[in-house]
């Protein structure tokens, strides 16, 4: 029960629509019909402007990533848990490395399928980056680099965004003891999976050359 509970706060914090209410703050109200029509920080960028409206889409959507994954990840959380819970007469709760990754999994399906827009979103990339910052922030420091490489040489923020998020799959698995690996490394693949099929337009795009750029 608490599992499931924790899924759902991390996939309903992930579907909050920071993009869309971030551009009518800045009274643009159709964001979703202007550009490429994603409600992503890039998006918000090339519509209403990197700074501030851009800029604090990417916070924002970044924090829906750590929030969720942080709390699920405090050793203090999960002790007051299982103390009220063992004085119940019940057994502590386990939470372990497979509801951690899950709950950044939620969280970045809720950004990429969010119900208060009719199960539309954005990539995936920003929410992600924020859990994985928890995760494994060597990892994400990685796939910065990465991105800010081939952004510097690109202009191209799909590509930018693929390249970070795959260095970040290479890092993160170099790093890791390898016997230490368990069932939460599908979680994490699956998300990966996720985050790049939602860029499947933009692969596509970027294979024939047509991918827009911020040149």
């Amino acid at each position: 029960m608490i599992n499931t509970l924790l899924c759902l706060m991390a996939f309903l914090i992930g579907s909050i629509p920071f993009g869309i209410l971030m551009a009518r703050a800045f009274n643009v109200k159709d964001l979703q019909t202007r550009g490429s029509g994603n409600i992503g920080a890039t998006n918000v960028s090339r519509v209403v402007g990197f700074w501030p409206a851009g800029a604090l889409t990417f916070l924002l959507d970044v924090l829906k990533g750590m929030l969720p994954v942080f709390v699920v990840n405090l050793s203090s959380f999960q002790a007051a848990w299982s103390g009220w819970w063992e004085g119940l007469g019940h057994p502590g709760i386990a939470i372990n490395e497979n509801i951690i990754w899950l709950t950044a999994f939620c969280a970045v399906a809720g950004h990429c399928f969010s119900p208060w827009v009719k199960l539309k979103g954005g990539k995936g990339v920003a929410t992600g980056f924020g859990a994985i910052l928890i995760l494994s922030p060597f990892a994400a420091l990685g796939g910065i680099l990465a991105f800010a490489f081939t952004f510097l040489k690109t202009r191209v923020g799909s590509l930018s965004s693929i390249a970070g998020l795959l260095t970040v799959a290479v890092v993160y698995l170099v790093i890791r003891d390898h016997n230490s690996y368990g069932s939460y490394v599908w979680i994490g693949a699956m998300m990966l999976f996720l985050i790049l099929i939602r860029h499947e337009s933009n692969i596509d795009a970027i294979l024939k050359g047509q991918e827009r750029s911020f040149r």
